[in-house]
């Protein structure tokens, strides 16, 4: 295992590297705003087949903070991306993408025509102002009024009220983590990323991101993909199904019983999320 900093526009971040051998596998955490570390202990056991590594985008974690906004960019997190990939040599990688980080690969993928070996968009959108209907639908139908306790009551002002976070954790609890409970140390996130880019919440977009939508530019993709999602996801199955319809050469996964965080779900959901990662990464390579 190494650990190290890469420069990409803005600023240094951090890496490690672990495992050897194989096609490397880079992975590219969610947020934005969160750091890689809930990355860690799903995907260390991949380590004993190939490289497999992680980092930090700027401003959160381990790398440098973010003190200008204007960095604060998509264009400026695919440059990152890019510098990373080369910063480390990675010739024809797999890259493995986490909701924001699946966004990432997707938009690189369409816009940049990589050599990469395969994409993984994992629990990631495709559209924002869909996403955000569709998780006040899933919000709509939840029991104990959700919808109205969270979104409501930021349109109303009244994100005081102690029963705004309750509600918000009966959301999280339903469509994000079901069997587990994710806790990060709040050093490593931000905040400031967090609201500039989204906003308020996933179903309440304010932020730089609150247009963004690259369906019409999925079609160039030419990296083979696998479009992985949960049953109970907020990036629902149809909104995943219609981002793999739209790439030549892909293949779309539900997951049954998991939600947005496969990956940190207890045993079983757990591991059947890293082995669907997995075995797609071996039927890739063994066709190439």
């Amino acid at each position: 295992m190494t650990e190290g900093r890469i420069s990409v526009p803005g600023g240094k971040v951090w890496y490690r590297r672990t495992g050897s051998g194989g096609v490397p596998l880079l992975l590219v955490h969610g947020g934005p705003g969160y750091p890689s570390d809930p990355l860690s202990d799903a995907f260390t056991p991949l380590a004993q087949e190939r490289e497999v590594i992680w980092y930090d985008q700027l401003g959160v974690g381990r790398s440098d903070p973010i003190d200008d906004i204007s960095l604060l960019t998509v264009d400026r997190f695919l440059d990152e991306l890019g510098a990373v990939c080369e910063g480390l040599g990675l010739e024809r990688p797999h890259i493995y993408g986490h909701s924001w980080g699946a966004m990432l690969g997707l938009q690189y993928a369409a816009e940049r025509a990589p050599e990469w070996t395969s994409l993984v968009c994992a629990n990631g959108l495709a559209s924002v102002p869909r996403f955000e209907r569709e998780v006040r639908d899933l919000m709509a139908k939840l029991p104990g009024n959700v919808l109205d306790r969270t979104y409501g009551r930021e349109l109303r002002g009244e994100t005081d009220d102690p029963d705004y976070r309750k509600a918000q954790g009966e959301y999280l609890r339903a469509c994000v983590l079901r069997t587990s409970a994710m806790s990060l140390d709040p050093e490593l996130m931000s905040w400031t990323t967090f609201r500039t880019m989204i906003g308020h919440a996933d179903y309440h977009v304010t932020g730089i991101l609150k247009n963004w939508d690259i369906f019409g530019t999925l079609e160039r993709i030419q990296v083979p993909t696998l479009v992985l999602g949960g049953e109970f996801d907020e990036c629902v199955p149809a909104h995943l199904a219609d981002i793999a319809a739209r790439i030549p050469d892909s293949e779309h996964v539900t997951q049954p019983g998991a939600a947005h965080m496969g990956f940190l779900e207890q045993g079983p959901l757990r591991e059947a999320y890293v082995g669907l990662v997995r075995d797609y990464l071996a039927r890739v390579e063994a066709r190439a």
